[in-house]
């Protein structure tokens, strides 16, 4: 009978290995093909559920605001009493 527990413990052997055999096949992969390729990568920032999130690593989607996403541009340009004029809540 097989229980939970042993399932995990074999279920996590599997990964392991699988994780292995990637990693070595990805190694070996990256030597091989481009020897004169840089491999440091720099920093990413993008955004996730409206926070900030940084990927040290390199490997994750730079966040590049779209055009014309500068929202608060009109009101940078009026001075804090007419500002709190109109934005009494602020």
């Amino acid at each position: 009978m097989l229980t939970r527990r042993d399932f995990v413990a074999k279920l996590a052997v599997a990964g392991a290995g699988l994780g292995a055999i990637c990693a070595a096949r990805g190694a070996g992969l990256s030597v091989d093909a481009a020897p004169d390729a840089p491999t440091t990568r720099r920093e990413v920032v993008s955004f996730h559920m409206d926070r900030p999130y940084i990927d040290r690593t390199g490997t994750a989607m730079p966040y590049y605001p779209p055009r014309g996403a500068r929202s608060a541009e009109p009101a940078a340009r009026l001075s804090e009493e007419s500002f709190r004029r109109i934005q009494c809540y602020a």
